[in-house]
């Protein structure tokens, strides 16, 4: 049958002109919807319970992970401190009932690196320098930059004769962040990474270091048993406070009236040459979870949800937001600029033994002995 002959049968049959009409407009719906999308595409439906452990409180990680929900996912959020995740983390898993997510930092990560698939980060923080701005108003001062600039901040304050004020927390072994205060210390060397060098590049961050509670030494700041360096800033006794920005937290709670100011740390050189210690918080999940809503979920949050999260509970971003306040822009430049998480050292065990050690200055004998013993097992062996 030719064409001609085709369209006269189509003309003279009703029934064939339908069936003719009903592929013409199946025809059509399957082009528009090549041609212009036909519509949303089908959300995917996960089927799957994801269990979360953070810091965060519950019922605020529930409000922002819930419209993930209309993935077929449900959530099972714990809140756990920190140091209760890492704690309980190796647990899990050896007995098989591991978290999906858990938030942790840069040093555990660091630590357990092969059990762990790239992490998606959430904050930063960086040890910065907390002013008394009463303080610096008083003494018609500006702050620090430097440790030159220290030494000469130090003088102006004790030429004023205030004994009941404490200038700078250094020294001791009841101050907050002495480690990470005396490994940035280190960094004075160029070479501090050097394997070779670390034991001379200690005894130097430990002659800074305790310095400034030497009554003999032109830093002397912080006396001996004079207590914590952040409840004494707090308690207003204290004019600068070495420490993170979660610390904020901690001082507002003894004394939210405190008129402080967050600045760059002074043990450093300018322009910037000397290393801070810094720190990185991470949503991460174990290698071997297989779950595509786990990957899915962190995509979604780190695009819609992370900023909500970090304004909620005041952390500074790891990547930058508009309009940030001030104190945040200064950790968040430590942290790009001058930071360093020092991942080639055994922290834990130079924590452990670090009292020992400050106790131990005095008697140099005893001190470079001490060093001596620690500083090839400091040394991470897969540096």
């Amino acid at each position: 049958m030719n064409p001609q002959e085709i369209l006269e049968k189509i003309r003279e049959d009703r029934k064939l002109q339908i069936v003719v009409g009903v592929i013409g407009l199946i025809l059509i719906f399957f082009l528009f919807k090549l041609f212009f999308g036909g519509g949303k595409p089908e959300k995917p439906c996960y089927n799957a319970r994801l269990r979360i452990w953070s810091p965060f409180k519950e019922i605020d990680l529930n409000s922002l992970v819930k419209p993930f929900s209309e993935y077929c996912v449900n959530f099972e959020i714990k809140t756990k401190s920190l140091e209760e995740i890492k704690k309980d983390l190796l647990t899990s898993i050896a007995i098989g009932d591991v978290p999906d997510i858990v938030y942790i930092d840069d040093d555990y990560l660091n630590e357990f690196s092969k059990i762990f698939a790239t992490p998606t980060p959430v904050n930063v923080d960086s040890l910065v320098a907390y002013y008394n701005k009463d303080f610096l108003n008083f003494f018609q001062l500006k702050k620090p930059r430097t440790l030159d600039d220290l030494k000469e901040f130090i003088k102006t304050v004790k030429d004023y004769g205030r004994k009941d004020l404490y200038i700078i927390g250094l020294g001791t072994t009841e101050i907050k962040n002495k480690l990470e205060i005396i490994l940035s210390l280190m960094t004075f060397d160029p070479d501090y990474e050097n394997k070779d060098k670390i034991k001379e590049n200690l005894i130097n961050a430990f002659s800074i270091y305790n310095s400034f509670s030497d009554p003999n030494n032109e830093l002397f700041s912080y006396p001996q048993d004079i207590g914590s360096d952040l409840d004494n800033f707090a308690q207003e006794k204290l004019f600068v406070y070495l420490g993170f920005y979660q610390d904020k937290n901690e001082i507002l709670k003894q004394n939210p009236r405190v008129n402080y100011e967050i600045y760059f740390s002074p043990l450093n050189t300018f322009p910037p040459k000397a290393k801070t210690y810094t720190k990185t918080y991470y949503f991460a999940y174990l290698k071997k979870n297989k779950k595509l809503a786990v990957t899915a979920f962190l995509n979604w949050f780190s695009k819609y949800r992370l900023k909500k999260l970090v304004e909620i509970y005041d952390l500074v971003p790891y990547n930058e937001y508009e309009k940030m306040p001030e104190d945040k822009k200064v950790v968040l430049e430590a942290y790009k600029n001058q930071g360093e998480n020092f991942d080639f050292l055994d922290k834990k065990l130079f924590l452990e033994n670090l009292d020992n050690l400050i106790n131990s200055w005095q008697n140099k004998e005893e001190f470079e002995e001490n060093i001596g013993k620690l500083q090839y097992y400091l040394w991470k062996k897969s540096k």
